[in-house]
């Protein structure tokens, strides 16, 4: 429980930092960037720091491009 308040207290810090100069700037696409990509991130934390084991896109990705690179680079030695 206490990883899920270091997470939140860290989010909120950061988005303290980053979203008001955003605003100010009305650089929206901007904060919507930002936005999207740190609430995704957090989604992603919050089981994890509650000790659930979910999925993480660069295993997937990891799985996708290992044969691949096998056969352009070569079998391991």
């Amino acid at each position: 429980m206490a990883g899920l308040l270091i997470l939140i207290v860290v989010y909120t810090f950061i988005f303290l930092l980053d979203v008001p100069p955003l605003v100010r700037r009305r650089a929206w696409r901007e904060l919507f960037a930002f936005a999207l990509l740190s609430l995704t991130a957090l989604a992603l934390g919050i089981p994890w720091s509650l000790g659930h084991k979910i999925f993480f896109p660069s295993e997937a990705l990891i799985k996708f491009f290992e044969p691949l690179a096998r056969l352009v680079i070569g079998p391991q030695e």
